[in-house]
């Protein structure tokens, strides 16, 4: 059939269809050249049922996507009131990232989004029933069964819960399934058991150990430690390096900075904590015990100490801390800001008066989009000097934003407590945490700390700062509940991976000879993501891993681990020539287009997702961590795809088996 006429920009149709409508509509549906081989399903979680206005929202959902400049949107809402017609079927949508496929890769998807946010409820009723007829009557129209239709937003991105982690794929297939059959749908599934949680005493202990060595290292949190309890009990935030003993100005000195303040004892007299604010009294001394012991605790942050400068003077005289990393310059629309990153907070300033020294949390609120965009640049510039990627639709990420916790640490990751899943992020003056998988609802470590009565109540520097150096979100003596944060959050974390089959895959293989798996061969592959997956799976391409990892944590295959996938050919191994091919496992991993002139930058998330990735690997087929190889060190390149990554991680996850 003619599809109905679109209108506006992007070109929506913005027609509303009952469920007997569109079942004529896809049955006589002309899709042109390329047909779609999948379904992508989303939840909107805004708008959500109770702002649903039919055609008024939809047509502000199409404005929303002309003002982020797409091209086009989803191509089918279902909500309460009916079946709504966006960007034509028979043109590739804007709704998945990579999952929307192209006509240069020969594929593409259809996107659905259901109205409605399903991160702790299944979607039911009347917007369930048009999913149901959307999904089921596109796999006859296309003759694809719905496990081989249907797939998820989750499955292209490591971000988001859509649609919502309530929803599973085999209830999805198996509603799907009876719909096609005329069948009862089977019941929904039981909620998963709760996992064993241990007690918050516990919890603390970990939380604390975890944070303390962020920067100490092997040191962890001591309890015993003079400077742990004093850093604790005065709210000082987290160790910005391990405790140090030196001869300072003639005296046997142990030391260590912390985000607010560094302490420091005279040798032996452990018990008697001082701190160096109370000695340079919000000054920079020239010579002399203050001197030195501010010097170097810039020197552990990464930074020489310019007692001439203005953001030197500022943090020295408002307590923020060490910096992290050397000052820089960054160009916001065309003007140039200096900025350096302390422990507490990031400085900047307009390059033309270096003297007008700004905060950047005194941005957490700001509206104006000159200045969100200053704010942003800002914080992902923080984000970098901690060796982090800043994702402004993080929970994790916003809550510090607006708590106003400090410097990160350290990347997010997974912390295994008592056969729980915690996930975490430390900064400065606090750490951010929640139960997996409920990434959206977050706890602080300060709250902990002050129930566990690790805080004087009511002492002036826990009034002022929290029990780590954190603003309170409740009085010392009521810690707060989990900070609900509504959205999609789903930090990529070492359990939270699945492997997404590419669509199409590569013709770039061939059989293994009857061959075992041997060797995991990981190379890089400098450019853009998508034109790195267009070529391996284009008619006639030559080259192929079974696996793709982004910098994102993506994982993408290829080609089937039962096949022999074209990636290394015949090298001279051990003194012999060997079919690597044969007996491998190929992994490539994204790199920037400049690599390697550009460095990889954060490669957190790929670490992760590749670390899940190898342990199943050395689960499967048995392999040690020497098993791991670089193509380079076998074509005898000295470029290494290990630039950023830590190898000795890797091949401890290849042998966990």
């Amino acid at each position: 059939m003619t599809d109905f006429p679109t209108e506006g920009a992007p070109p929506f149709i913005n027609r509303r269809l009952s469920i007997e409508e569109w079942t004529r509509y896809v049955a006589a549906y002309n899709f042109g050249r390329l047909t779609p081989s999948r379904l992508v399903l989303h939840h909107t979680f805004r708008p959500d049922e109770r702002s649903w206005n039919g055609l008024t929202t939809m047509r502000g959902m199409q404005r929303f996507y002309a003002d982020q400049g797409w091209p086009a949107g989803p191509h089918i809402f279902v909500a309460a009131d009916g079946i709504w017609l966006a960007t034509p079927m028979s043109r590739i949508g804007v709704h998945a990232g990579i999952g929307n496929g192209s006509l240069a890769q020969g594929w593409y998807s259809i996107g659905l989004e259901m109205v409605g946010y399903f991160d702790t409820r299944l979607p039911d009723g009347v917007t369930w029933r048009h999913a149901l007829a959307v999904m089921g009557e596109l796999s006859r129209r296309l003759q694809i069964p719905p496990r081989r239709l249907i797939s998820f937003h989750r499955d292209y991105t490591s971000i988001k819960s859509c649609p919502g982690w309530a929803v599973s794929k085999e209830w999805v297939w198996t509603q799907v399934e009876a719909y096609l059959a005329g069948a009862d749908p089977p019941p929904p599934p039981p909620p998963p058991p709760p996992g064993i949680l241990p007690s918050d005493e516990r919890l603390l202990e970990a939380l604390l150990d975890q944070s303390y060595r962020c920067k100490a290292g092997s040191q962890g949190y001591n309890p015993a430690w003079a400077f742990h309890q004093y850093a604790v009990q005065q709210g000082l935030g987290m160790p910005m390096g391990p405790s140090v003993t030196a001869t300072i100005a003639g005296k046997r000195i142990n030391y260590q900075p912390f985000a607010r303040d560094t302490l420091f004892v005279e040798v032996p007299n452990w018990g008697d904590v001082q701190t160096l604010s109370a000695l340079l009294g919000g000054s920079i001394p020239p010579s002399g015990l203050g001197r030195e012991l501010l010097e170097r605790t810039y020197q552990a942050g990464g930074s020489p100490l310019r007692p001439d400068w203005a953001f030197h003077q500022f943090a020295v005289i408002n307590r923020l801390g060490p910096p992290i990393g050397t000052s820089e310059i960054m160009n916001v629309d065309g003007r140039q800001w200096a900025y350096q990153v302390f422990a507490v907070d990031t400085l900047y300033s307009p390059t033309s008066n270096y003297a007008d020294v700004r905060l950047l949390s005194r941005l957490a609120q700001a509206a104006d989009q000159p200045t969100l965009r200053l704010r942003e640049a800002l914080l992902a510039a923080t984000y970098r000097k901690a060796g982090s990627t800043y994702r402004p639709d993080w929970a994790f990420h916003q809550l510090a934003r607006s708590f106003n916790i400090g410097a990160p640490l350290c990347g997010s990751y997974q912390l295994q407590i008592e056969g729980a899943s915690f996930a975490l992020q430390i900064y400065a003056l606090d750490t951010l945490f929640n139960l997996v998988p409920n990434w959206s609802r977050v706890r602080r470590l300060s709250d902990l700390a002050v129930l566990q009565g690790r805080s004087p109540s009511g002492s002036a520097s826990t009034a002022a700062a929290g029990a780590l150096g954190a603003a309170p979100t409740t009085s010392a003596s009521t810690p707060a509940a989990p900070v609900v944060v509504p959205g999609d959050h789903a930090p990529p974390l070492t359990e939270g991976f699945a492997v997404m089959p590419f669509a199409p895959p590569s013709p770039a293989h061939g059989p293994r000879g009857g061959q075992g798996v041997q060797l995991v061969v990981l190379h890089a592959v400098a450019g853009p993501l998508a034109r790195t997956l267009a070529q391996m799976t284009a008619p006639g391409a030559q080259f192929a891993t079974h696996y793709v990892v982004s910098t994102a944590g993506n994982i993408y295959q290829l080609v089937e681990e039962s096949r022999a996938a074209r990636h290394a050919g015949v090298v001279d191994l051990r003194g012999r020539q060997v079919n690597v091919d044969a007996i491998s496992i190929g992994i490539a991993l994204e790199r920037p287009a400049e690599w390697p002139a550009v460095p990889a930058g954060s490669t957190d998330m790929q670490v992760q997702a590749l670390r899940w990735l190898l342990s199943r690997l050395g689960q499967r087929y048995r392999l040690r961590g020497e098993a791991l190889l670089r193509w380079g060190s076998l074509a005898g390149s000295s470029e290494s795809v290990v630039d950023g990554l830590p190898l000795a991680a890797l091949r401890e996850a290849l042998t966990r088996a």
